[in-house]
């Protein structure tokens, strides 16, 4: 009875590591992404492959918050939306209530949107399929964002990403 009770789980072992690798394969098709321009300067942030390479987070909590973070090293960008009806495919504006930040790494400061610094994000709710699903969250943004110290503005264009999201 032992002898059968090992084969049950060790067969329940294997199957849940060979859909481990599949996830992680999925991942690599995806070739998530993160790219805009910052006052003219292109940034791409790729996914790392690294344990604590790059910062490459989608969460969505209970349907009704959005939290993006992105970096590596001093240079990254994110964002923080909630809307009470829910995170939904469409556009929201970026203010002091959903905010989009860029972290500059020339001099370590966070530019974050506020009531006069604005701008939008697009957002596209989906799916990455093969074999096994991949939640996804793919978006456009444009904004303008301020140094709350020094009142500086930084303008982040051309904004896109694909990512796979943590629900």
């Amino acid at each position: 009875m032992k002898h059968k009770n090992y084969t049950i789980l060790l067969a329940i072992v294997v199957l849940f590591s060979g859909i481990h690798c599949e996830k992680e394969a999925n991942r690599k098709l995806l070739n998530a992404y993160f790219r805009f321009d910052a006052n003219g300067d292109s940034i791409n942030i790729k996914q790392g492959i690294l344990l604590n390479e790059n910062i490459f987070e989608c969460n969505i909590k209970g349907d009704t918050a959005l939290q993006v973070i992105v970096s590596k090293i001093y240079d990254g960008a994110g964002f923080s939306i909630k809307d009470p009806d829910g995170i939904k495919d469409g556009t929201y504006v970026l203010n002091a209530k959903n905010t989009g930040y860029y972290l500059h790494p020339k001099d370590i400061r966070r530019y974050v949107t506020n009531q006069t610094s604005r701008g939008s994000i697009t957002i596209k709710k989906g799916t990455f399929q093969a074999k096994t699903l991949l939640n996804t969250l793919e978006a456009t943004f444009n904004f303008v964002a301020a140094d709350t110290l020094t009142g500086k503005t930084i303008s982040v264009t051309n904004g896109k990403f694909l990512m796979e999201r943590k629900d």
